[in-house]
């Protein structure tokens, strides 16, 4: 036998709403507390970051200031080197009286000096054939342009004086030919003259009947301080050292 409800769908449909909102309410409470479960972890979470960031802030401040003292102190240290080697560059001509010591200090009283002439060249190959590379002007310009004051100029006497060498052309008489040699050879052996060389050699009679010899000699000085091939520094011995 069935039962029959003559009750209205409408009024089973709410009590059966009624029965499902305890479930609801659970839930809803249990999807709240995870809420609040997860916004506690999070705030714990944020504090314990916080805390940390304030701990490690000072550490880093002071590890940025150290940076930029160490760029700054970097950037004086390039600046001073590139004055330190313009300096050094600007007195790299040796000095016309070192020059002439070393020739009169082993010169023999048999030879008499006549002339000294001490003039600047350009090497002989350099002269007689120069291959230059095609330059951008721009590009040459803006690296110039980019470069420390010190660094520029310094370049700029580079292309102009590197090129260059120092030459020693003496003139003079002498007795005997052995004399001169020993001379050049002594010279040629010193730190100051990459070579000497005997340019000409004629011998002569004055109207006394005595004979003498006529030189002439050509002697290359070595470059000086900054220049490829020049000095290095000071040894302890006070000599320059190449």
């Amino acid at each position: 036998m069935n039962d029959i409800d003559f009750l209205p769908i409408e009024y089973r449909q709410r009590r059966e709403q009624r029965q499902s909102q305890p479930w609801q309410i659970v839930a809803a409470a249990a999807i709240v507390g995870l809420v609040v479960a997860a916004a506690a972890a999070q705030h714990f979470h944020r504090h314990t970051i916080e805390k940390e960031l304030a701990a490690i802030t000072p550490v880093h401040e002071a590890a940025v200031k150290l940076q930029i003292r160490l760029g700054e102190t970097r950037k004086r240290l390039d600046e001073a080197k590139s004055k330190a080697e313009l300096y050094t560059y600007l007195r790299h001509p040796w000095p016309r009286t070192q020059i002439l010591a070393t020739l009169v200090e082993s010169l023999p009283k048999e030879i008499t000096l006549e002339q000294v002439q001490v003039s600047r060249q350009p090497p002989v190959a350099a002269a007689a054939v120069e291959v230059r590379k095609p330059v951008d002007k721009n590009a040459e310009a803006q690296r110039l342009k980019s470069l420390a004051p010190a660094d520029r100029d310094l370049l700029k006497l580079r292309g102009s004086i590197d090129p260059m060498r120092t030459v020693v052309v003496l003139t003079g008489a002498v007795a005997e030919s052995s004399v001169l040699h020993r001379y050049l050879g002594d010279l040629d052996a010193r730190e100051l003259f990459e070579k000497a060389e005997l340019d000409c050699l004629t011998g002569v009679e004055n109207g006394h009947g005595v004979k003498s010899i006529e030189f002439r000699a050509v002697l290359t000085v070595q470059p000086g301080y900054g220049q490829p091939g020049g000095p290095k520094g000071i040894a302890k011995n006070g000599k320059t050292t190449p």
